[in-house]
């Protein structure tokens, strides 16, 4: 059931669209309803990259309407058809035809937006900004977008219902709220985006300067209730079992815009879709995302801004693996949120129950936030705790975090605590700092600075790439605008970075130069000129003690073709040094064929090949690689029907791994061991087929096919290779370990 409650309702003056007119309302593209004359126009975009500033009142101009249902964004382009770009990609997916962004600020005071985004041939992106100006693709939300062709000019017609966000409006007096709304319009010929603002979300005053409209928000109430159903045949069967059946729910109850409450029961673990081949043999952890709807609502209240990545709250631990090692997956019981968006403070708060299994091996998760927001200034504090009964442990994270900005100045930091009880207690920190200052909107300095101690642990709830550790980064960015036929931006960017460990030894650090060309026709240039210093290397993996690394220059040239037409590429080349003594070279090509506007197939190609690749097999014994890494993707998308989506992936890798020298690590250096061979291969394969009938937002019926597997074998170093590494990928799709057929549906009530 879906419900909703209107208890107030008050005209716009200028912007609120007659009562009379609501009905009339249809997302069609064509923008041809009498309601849409009573809209704001904006007729003046700016060129925002190249960020000349420009004033362009040809190319795009947009009309902006509200009414008691929601916000209605109406946006015409003026493209001939022959200058014009039709393609539809699958949800989130990257846009590859002419499309418009729309970021919308609910509140109108920066504490987090919303972006939309609708391409000429139907495709969607939307995602949650939070307050540090990072975007989040998980999210998914409630909204119709529809476009409509004309020889001239093609629009886009955007519907945005005032249920599917969480806000606080700021309502005056009169009951009218202000909103901020940057649109945008990426045109995909020459790469350009006009924007009726001057700032992209990569400038530090991108809020502050919104334009800002003010609109009539209604009171609502709402509640939504989206059960769930899948079954999975296993054909190769898992600990015996050939069959599984889960059903769950999210039931979500907004009292007011500002207020949410969230109840789940087993939520659904990583939806249908398969994590991509990660061929990983470093210490530090792949980040993966999460794209279940309980945890991505309202996620930017929990945002803090760490740098590299550091989080006190990653949700898939949350459903991971079990502590007894014998469950991938451990189901979960039962989950509730509550988010309060005050008109300057919010504060939310989240309990999630795992099974506890037979052997008692489930988890508990508990997380609590509040934040105090002003014009340019907020700060906050994150506390979570998990506790672990199997493993008889304890875990607590807590987080103090500041944010302020203005039209040159960009501040984050926080100030992070974790304790830990396991049998004795122990307690570590951390402070995060990053500093920017806009010169100009083509001018930008900023400075880093990241320590963990090496007692901070925030990994029972958390993601961090390591502890122990303290990184300092400078860069200095600097874009060149041109005026002439042939190419129309460079963009330099400078790096400077120095590492140690808590400790204060010294770590390999990369000092870099970049250099980005724009083209007139839409051909891209990247070029990189890296050197990583000598350091002590502590985070080889397997607790290994710290050994000398030498320093190397790495270099790399990118080439993106134009997106026009119906084939594109990128392709890259890369020379490095690598290990103790090596080389090696990196290619990669990425192709894109598209013959028809509703379907594509891409073939991504990977190659690296050197004879320095450093992998601790155990502790303090490090292997030096003459290693040779194939990784391809081929994927295939297509719209079938106009509610029906099609994709395949198949993703293959081959990892070749000879001897090169294997050595001890000790106080005194590197000695080689002659006597040892760890030579290995390694290969794996992810395929997936995947069809999507779509009924509304979190509305769908999947049946999808997977099918993969994996095989690691030690091998003599002269054994390496001599079997064809299409045999080898081959063999994982005849001897599978994933080989299972999955019928799932949802329905938002």
């Amino acid at each position: 059931m879906k419900v909703f409650k209107q208890s107030l309702f008050t005209l716009g003056m200028v912007l609120n669209a007659p009562a009379s007119f609501a009905a009339q309302i249809s997302i069609d593209g064509m923008l041809d309803e009498l309601a849409w004359q009573s809209a704001i126009d904006f007729t003046t975009f700016y060129q925002v990259v190249p960020a000349t500033h420009r004033v362009s009142k040809s190319r795009v101009n947009a009309k902006v309407l509200a009414n008691e249902q929601g916000i209605y964004v109406g946006i015409t382009n003026y493209q001939p058809v022959t200058q014009r770009k039709k393609q539809f990609n699958l949800q989130d997916g990257f846009m590859q035809g002419e499309f418009n962004r729309v970021y919308l600020d609910f509140s109108g005071d920066g504490s987090s937006a919303y972006l939309f985004a609708a391409t000429l041939g139907g495709g969607k992106q939307d995602a949650v900004v939070t307050p540090q100006r990072t975007t989040d693709t998980d999210w998914d939300g409630d909204w119709e977008s529809a476009f409509y062709e004309h020889a001239e000019y093609w629009s886009n017609e955007i519907f945005v219902p005032w249920h599917s966000v969480s806000f606080s409006p700021k309502v005056d007096a009169n009951g009218s709220a202000t909103i901020g709304i940057g649109i945008q319009l990426y045109d995909l010929k020459s790469n350009n985006i006009f924007s009726n603002q001057k700032q992209t979300i990569g400038n530090s005053d991108f809020f502050i300067n919104m334009p800002k409209v003010e609109v009539a928000i209604p009171q609502q109430s709402q509640l939504s209730f989206v059960p769930y159903m899948s079954y999975q045949r296993h054909f190769e069967p898992r600990q015996g079992q050939s069959h599984e059946t889960d059903i769950g729910f999210d039931l979500f109850y907004k009292p007011a815009h500002h207020q949410t409450v969230s109840f789940a029961v087993n939520p659904d673990f990583a939806q249908v879709d398969s994590d991509d081949v990660d061929v990983n043999y470093s210490a530090i952890e792949t980040l993966r995302t999460d794209k279940r709807p309980f945890f991505t609502q309202d996620i930017s209240v929990f945002s803090i801004g760490a740098l590299q990545d550091t989080k006190l709250i990653h949700t898939r631990r949350i459903g991971a693996g079990s502590d007894d090692m014998r469950e991938l997956i451990t189901p979960i019981d039962a989950a509730v949120r509550f988010v309060h968006q005050g008109e300057n403070a919010q504060w939310g708060g989240f309990a999630v129950q795992e099974n506890s299994l037979e052997s008692g091996a489930g988890k508990d998760f508990y997380a609590a936030r509040y934040s105090y927001r002003s014009k340019n200034w907020q700060s906050g504090i994150l506390a979570t705790h998990v506790e672990r009964p199997f493993l008889a442990r304890n875990a607590n994270s807590l987080a103090w975090d500041s944010q302020y900005q203005d039209e040159k100045w960009s501040v984050q930091s926080a100030v992070l605590v974790s304790h830990v009880d396991q049998h004795s207690s122990q307690t570590g920190n951390g402070v995060s700092i990053n500093l920017g200052y806009q010169f100009t909107p083509n001018r930008q300095l900023e400075g880093q600075f990241l320590r963990l101690d090496s007692r901070f642990d925030n990994r029972d709830m958390g993601y961090m790439k390591r502890n122990n550790w303290q990184y300092a980064k400078l860069s200095y960015d600097h874009a060149v605008n041109m005026d002439n036929d042939w190419i129309t931006r460079i963009t330099h960017t400078f790096d400077l970075s120095y590492e140690t460990n808590a400790s204060g030894l010294k770590l390999p650090a990369r000092q870099g130069y970049k250099a980005q060309l724009m083209m007139e026709n839409g051909t891209q240039w990247t070029f990189h000129l890296d050197t990583v210093r000598s350091g002590w290397q502590d985070n080889i993996g397997a607790q290994s003690m710290p050994f000398q690394q030498p320093s190397a220059l790495e270099s790399r040239v990118l080439y993106q073709s134009p997106y026009t037409g119906v084939f594109s590429w990128a392709a890259s080349v890369e020379f490095d040094q690598e290990g103790l003594s090596g080389d090696a070279i990196q290619l990669a090509l990425d192709m894109t064929w598209m013959p028809h506007a509703h379907w594509n197939i891409k073939f991504n190609n990977y190659f690296r090949d050197g004879d320095g690749w450093l992998v601790a097999t155990q502790k303090n014994q490090l292997s030096e690689y003459d290693r040779t890494l194939f990784i391809n993707t081929l994927e295939a998308n297509a719209l079938i029907a106009d509610n029906l989506e099609f994709s395949a992936t198949i993703q293959w890798s081959v990892l070749e791994a000879r001897t090169k020298g294997v050595y001890e690590i000790d106080v005194a250096g590197l000695r080689k061991n002659s006597h040892l061979d760890t030579s290995f291969e390694d290969t794996r394969l992810m395929s997936q087929f995947k069809l999507r009938y779509r009924m509304g937002a979190y509305s769908d019926i999947y049946l999808v096919y997977r099918r993969g597997g994996a095989h690691l074998a030690q091998l003599e170093s002269g054994q390496i290779g001599q079997q064809a590494w299409l045999d080898r990928v081959k063999n994982n799709w005849t001897s599978p370990e994933e080989n299972s057929l999955i019928l799932k549906g949802r329905y938002l009530f």
